[in-house]
């Protein structure tokens, strides 16, 4: 007779799942801070750590106030305040201890993916076994979701929570969920999501429990608090669809993103084929499947992801990313095998670019590092040096981790910069800074940088 696995056995995938995601946060210790994170995020969160936990008693209230002076760090944007704080208030504390730059703000991360790492492990066990908790050490390697691992977004919290709030229903621990939902509401709204299985779950016990109301309450105090102190709302859509055909596009858009893109429909192909041949427990593979289509429905409808008309593909995938771990981890459950699949097809898209956006794999964080690249070129050009407003940050906040000391002399384009103004040099990125009518400019390539495909270009502006 087969001993049965021991705890040190049975706990392996755990710590090797562990270890895969705070891996790849290590492996980008060094990656500059993008997009959300370089404007609203990062500043918001040195704020917290130059003044402390009285500012935020004492002053809080009042910056969020639309009118409010804005400090120096958002002299590029605007102070969000409209998400709960708890993800910059921790983003402070890590800053406060280890210096203003990039390399805190990446080990902030790391707790919240050991915990992603092992609790991914311990779902797979719950819903498919031993194989199950195994194949779950290749979900921190997809490209959407390393590529997060890396940003400083609200995103990283929820999504890293999500698997051990998921198996905190499926194990009945109630105490368990309820601190763990709260915490991810308390990063991001809609970590109030997670309250759909947690329903669920008492539906099926005939029971009505007390854990799941604690991601609403933690949602409804904070709405309270910032309407009292603000006196106007929370983050909202970026818009509505207007038209049945308008929401099945948006809702087809965002189940594409979650479930098939970059080749991850070849581990539903297995997975279908596994349920047909074998008989699952369906409760947890329900749960799971819930938890995925709440997160499709939700975004579909509300459409975070934009669509809004604009130049470049920006779309916000960080947001699926809870329902894309749930969905990944039903997947898998059913056919552990497919681990491989999805292994190889991360291993194709992981740098790629993506018409989703620059959030869709490691090529965003490429596009940073080809900037960065060009700065010793930047700075022995003579004249004026025109950019867009991503560069202009990352060129003049060291905090960012291009430049060590800031290239303040820059100048700044947009796309109401008409090509009368620009004279000199123009600096022209891959992602996210469309050039506008600045197309128009005769101008010859003085030198291509570039960083796996990403690229950035330096023109001379002919007189």
């Amino acid at each position: 007779m087969t001993p049965p696995p021991s705890n040190l056995t049975r706990l392996r995938a755990e710590l090797v799942a562990a270890l895969v995601a705070v891996g790849v946060v290590l492996w980008g210790l060094d990656a500059p801070i993008v997009e959300d994170g370089l404007f609203w995020w990062v500043p918001q969160a040195l704020v917290v750590a130059e003044t402390g936990p009285q500012w935020v008693l004492d002053t809080l209230p009042e910056a969020a106030r639309p009118q409010a002076a804005l400090p120096p760090q958002w002299a590029d944007g605007l102070p969000d305040y409209g998400h709960p704080p708890l993800w910059f208030w921790w983003m402070g504390l890590f800053l406060r201890l280890f210096g203003h730059n990039h390399f805190a703000v990446h080990l902030a991360a790391a707790p919240f993916a050991a915990l992603f790492g092992v609790f991914l492990a311990q779902l797979g066990r719950v819903v498919g076994g031993e194989r199950a908790a195994w194949a779950a050490v290749v979900i921190p390697l997809t490209p959407p979701i390393a590529a997060n691992l890396l940003r400083a977004d609200t995103d990283l919290p929820l999504m890293c929570l999500t698997p051990l709030a998921l198996w905190a229903i499926l194990t009945r621990a109630e105490g368990v969920f309820a601190v763990t939902a709260a915490i991810a509401t308390a990063c991001k709204e809609p970590g109030v999501l997670l309250a759909a299985p947690a329903l669920l779950a008492n539906l099926r016990d005939r029971r009505l429990g007390w854990g799941w109301a604690w991601p609403p309450l933690t949602l409804f105090g904070w709405a309270a608090i910032h309407e009292a102190e603000t006196g106007w709302a929370l983050a909202g859509s970026e818009r509505l669809p207007e038209t049945l055909g308008g929401w099945l596009h948006d809702l087809m858009s965002v189940a594409r993103i979650t479930l098939f893109s970059q080749g991850r429909w070849v581990v539903w192909v297995l997975a279908a084929w596994a349920l047909l041949r074998a008989r699952f427990h369906t409760w947890p593979l329900t749960l799971l499947a819930l938890t995925a289509l709440s997160q499709i429905a939700f975004f579909g409808t509300l459409n975070f992801l934009g669509g809004l008309p604009r130049e470049d593909a920006h779309t916000h995938v960080r947001y699926l990313l809870p329902g894309m771990v749930a969905a990944l981890a039903l997947a898998l459950s059913l056919a552990p095998r497919g681990a491989w699949a999805l292994l190889l097809m991360s291993a194709v898209y992981w740098r790629r670019p993506s018409d989703d956006g620059p959030e869709s794999s490691l090529y965003g964080i490429d596009v940073a590092l080809t900037t960065r690249a060009a700065a010793p070129t930047l700075r022995a050009l003579d004249g004026e040096v025109w950019v867009g407003s991503y560069a202009w940050t990352q060129y003049t906040r060291p905090y960012a981790g291009v430049v060590e000391v800031p290239m303040d002399s820059l100048r700044v384009y947009h796309l109401a910069t008409t090509p009368e103004e620009v004279r000199g040099w123009l600096v022209e990125t891959c992602e996210g800074e469309p050039l506008g009518r600045l197309q128009e400019l005769p101008r010859e390539l003085h030198e291509e940088v570039r960083v796996g495909h990403a690229w950035v270009r330096i023109w001379r502006v002919s007189p």
